[in-house]
């Protein structure tokens, strides 16, 4: 049986009696909600604290009223070289391990495709349904799963010798997406086209609510990364190619995520990325050496100097690209494992106190010794390989910020979730609502002609695109061919006209001969991807099958709507040239995106969206710009900014 030791009654009945004292009790400690699985909950001074350790007494770091400093000192002198390691190691979570938490007691896991969805139940086990422990919870959801996996690992983590709680990550490019149930954000490009900082803070309160729900305190996000090469596949992840538009939406990000300038018991940790700036990758080609120079260095720092301001705990800097520009060991090992970058520039210059997180990778020991704390990738085995080869006072170092993080953000004191509540806040309607809301906002016109609202009326849909979930955000969730949740352009736009007015048109070949008066929409662009896109990196036009569908839908007379799914600066000539408008949707998000899309196809929404980059006219141009430098572009097809306003389209 499991035993969940609460004391919230009588926290709630303390702070009453403490409320009302007089003045001179004003300073008197709140005892703060506890929660136990596994130790002991004891008393002292009337005050509740959780034995951590096991030993029947209260030590220093199990006392919530001292600071958070004064506690991780006196944890970190009953802690041997192994256990710092440990804290420093952040694990994939594929599967799980019961020792890794247990007896290991690892600092940070990845919430990979674990927690995504929930086993569906057999026959067998259904009969035996009955015959389990009234303490053990019956999984309802995907979003249940997934807080019921995350408080299961804590109480393995309280079971410890010292009982340290491990705190979970995510990447949260796309929300919280690592749960089948969360609500599928638009990606961070989108956000970058409605430029709008009330949006982005409802946006991040989504994110960091439905990350809360499920025990997740640390979102490896937002992006810092300046747009200065069109051709990475990743500017999906980014702002702008504007500093100060990244400037002004990092910050509302960090201090919406971590509800302020400084770690509570309500905040979920930033890790802004990919530093110094991953945009200017050479020929876009990502992870290959940065070409950040000299007139171009403190443009991609901007975003990153925001962020500090801001208060972010945590900084990753890339682990796949060498910084040339910096020197010394940045011209061989990536930022991640380069001292040149993370402690001369990032500490030494910047002034940057708080957490670096390394990118996923091998070299755990380099990453340390230049001046890591948490290693991406890491597993139990590395902890014996860093007391080998890293001086314990290396080892302190990170681990004290590590402590002093996760003591500041309440862990120690309760690190569960209500597993019950989880599936009240992913995917609930407020959420999707601001999902569909971002989307919409986004949305840009770079052409309109010819226009008309797509209501009671007969319309074609084409592409494969348009009968295509993924794409509507980045790569970064459950891979295929784990199914994901969501509705395709095609359905949404089924779902609202009806399907007996829609006809649906894979391909060129299939375009009827005569189109004239009907207006067409067809969807252009990308699949879902990550690091590498779709195209790959050598080229921003559209494939032959693409282009064929656009020029027979426009030399059969219809009325062409092109919807571009994009997640780069494509070379949008051809499109331009056939289509009567064109109407950029970037990477809208899977959970809301295709509603929004129909949404405003039906004339329902404004369109306010702006060009978050340049549209280069060719290829050629691509090749003329520099990687490192935002906006060079000569006679690009589209400046940046641009954008046609509609009250609605059609109308």
């Amino acid at each position: 049986m499991r035993l969940m030791k609460k004391i919230g009654a009588a926290a709630l009945a303390m702070m009453l009696v403490l409320s009302c004292l007089p003045a001179l009790a004003e300073d008197a400690p709140v005892q703060p909600e506890l929660a136990a699985r596994v130790k002991d909950i004891i008393e002292v001074d009337g005050l509740q604290f959780k034995d951590l350790n096991d030993n029947g007494e209260l030590d220093p770091y199990e006392d919530w009223r001292l600071t958070a400093e004064e506690r991780a000192e006196n944890l970190l002198s009953m802690m041997d070289a192994s256990q710092k390691a440990a804290q420093m190691v952040h694990l994939t979570l594929v599967t799980k391990k019961d020792s890794w938490f247990s007896s290991d007691n690892v600092g940070f896991a990845l919430v990979y495709e674990y927690i995504f969805e929930m086993e569906e139940p057999d026959e067998e086990d259904e009969d035996e349904e009955e015959d389990e422990d009234e303490d053990t919870p019956v999984i309802t959801s995907h979003a249940m799963n997934a807080a019921v996996k995350t408080n299961e690992i804590q109480e393995l983590s309280e079971s410890s010798e010292l009982g340290i709680p491990v705190l979970f990550s995510m990447d949260t490019e796309a929300g919280a997406a690592f749960v089948k149930s969360a609500t599928f954000l638009p990606d961070e490009i989108n956000l970058g086209a409605a430029n709008n900082e009330e949006l982005t803070a409802k946006y991040y309160q989504v994110l960091k609510e439905e990350l809360e729900a499920i025990g997740v305190r640390m979102a490896l996000s937002p992006d810092a990364d300046l747009i200065t090469d069109p051709r990475w596949g990743r500017n999906q992840e980014c702002y702008s190619e504007d500093t100060d538009v990244v400037q002004k939406l990092i910050t509302v990000a960090v201090q919406t995520l971590q509800n302020g300038s400084e770690l509570t018991a309500d905040s979920v940790m930033a890790c802004v990325k990919h530093f110094p700036g991953a945009g200017a990758q050479q020929n876009g080609v990502d992870g290959s050496p940065l070409t950040i120079s000299e007139d171009s260095i403190d443009l991609h720092l901007a975003g990153f100097r925001a962020a500090i301001d801001a208060g972010v705990a945590a900084v990753m800097p890339y682990g796949y690209s060498t910084v040339p520009y910096l020197g010394g060991d940045a011209v061989e090992n990536s930022a991640d494992q380069s001292a040149a970058v993370m402690t001369d520039l990032l500490r030494g210059q910047m002034g940057y106190t708080g957490i670096i997180q390394t990118d996923w990778g091998l070299n755990f020991t380099g990453a340390t010794n230049a001046g890591a704390d948490i290693l991406g990738g890491a597993g139990v085995r590395s902890t014996r390989q860093l007391v080998d080869e890293v001086a314990e006072e290396r080892l302190t170092d990170a681990c004290r910020r590590i402590l002093i993080a996760k003591f500041r953000m309440g862990l120690f004191e309760n690190p569960y979730v209500d597993e019950t509540k989880a599936e009240e806040s992913l995917g609930s309607e407020a959420h999707r609502a601001v999902a569909r809301e971002a989307a919409a906002a986004s949305f840009t016109l770079v052409k309109y002609e010819n226009a008309e609202a797509l209501t009671g009326k007969q319309f074609v849909v084409a592409g494969e695109l348009a009968d295509d979930v993924r794409c509507l955000n980045s790569g970064w969730t459950a891979k295929e061919p784990v199914e994901i949740e969501g509705t395709s352009i095609l359905s949404a736009l089924r779902a609202k006209a009806g399907e007996e007015n829609v006809t649906y048109i894979a391909d060129a070949a299939s375009v009827p001969a005569d189109l004239s008066g009907v207006t067409a929409v067809v969807v252009v662009g990308e699949k879902s991807g990550t690091h590498d896109p779709a195209w790959g990196a050598a080229t921003l036009e559209f494939p032959e099958e693409q282009v064929e569908l656009i020029n027979a839908l426009d030399k059969a007379g219809a009325n062409v709507v092109a919807v571009v799914v994009m997640n780069r600066a494509y070379v949008l000539s051809p499109v331009t040239e056939a289509a009567d408008t064109v109407l950029l949707a970037y990477r809208p998000g899977v959970t809301m995106g295709a509603e929004a899309i129909a949404d405003c196809l039906f004339g329902e929404t404004a369109i306010t969206g702006r060009l978050p980059f340049q549209i280069p006219a060719t290829m050629d141009q691509v090749s003329a710009q520099r990687e490192d430098l935002p906006k060079d572009i000569e006679n690009p097809l589209y400046e940046y900014g641009f954008g046609i306003d509609a009250e609605g389209f059609g109308r």
